[in-house]
């Protein structure tokens, strides 16, 4: 493994050459101007903000970057790319932690989060947010099956929430997460 040198500071770009190869964005361009981390709303919630996230990467600190809460928290909104004056795409390296984090079996961020992820990306395949049955699952696999059930109750009679999903083109929707793994491939 490559080790450079900065300030005293060994860099070990693997983990940056990998989201380099894997995604296309080159977090190296970032110099820590903060702007990302400026409009986060997900800050509060994160053990590090979206600029630290870079510089972790940059110096090859996989440890603090795929352990920490931070890429579990990211709501992918894209405020911090819009803000961001190199134009790195921040959400999809996130995306892209998430998926190695995934495929080597580290525990992370926490339980609660990382099942509230798992469970957001499969109610995905509705092709619509279906927020019963999000609530539903995450209390169930938490262990707190009826911790909403009496909001969940007045929500579905004022018509705030639908007690079954909205499915719309449901063939077409398997469609696309067919081709999607066809690429992946």
């Amino acid at each position: 493994m490559k080790v450079i040198r900065e300030n005293n500071v060994p860099l070990q770009p693997a983990l940056a050459d990998e989201i380099r190869r894997r995604c296309g964005q080159n977090v190296s361009l970032c110099y820590q101007c903060r702007k990302c981390a400026a409009g986060c709303p997900s800050r509060a919630f994160m053990d590090s903000t979206p600029a630290e996230l870079m510089r972790y990467i940059q110096l090859g600190m996989a440890d603090d970057v795929m352990k920490g809460s931070a890429i579990w928290y990211c709501l992918s909104c894209h405020t911090c790319s819009a803000r961001c004056p190199h134009d790195i795409d921040i959400p999809r390296v996130v995306d892209t932690l998430r998926i190695i984090v995934a495929e080597k079996g580290i525990k992370s961020g926490g339980r609660r989060i990382r099942l509230m992820n798992r469970l957001w990306m499969s109610m995905l395949r509705l092709g619509r947010m279906y927020e019963m049955g999000l609530a539903g699952l995450t209390n169930l696999l938490a262990g707190r099956p009826f911790k909403d059930a009496s909001l969940a109750a007045q929500m579905i009679k004022k018509g705030k929430i639908r007690l079954l999903p909205a499915i719309r083109k449901p063939l077409e929707i398997c469609r696309m997460f067919k081709r999607r793994r066809s690429l992946k491939k």
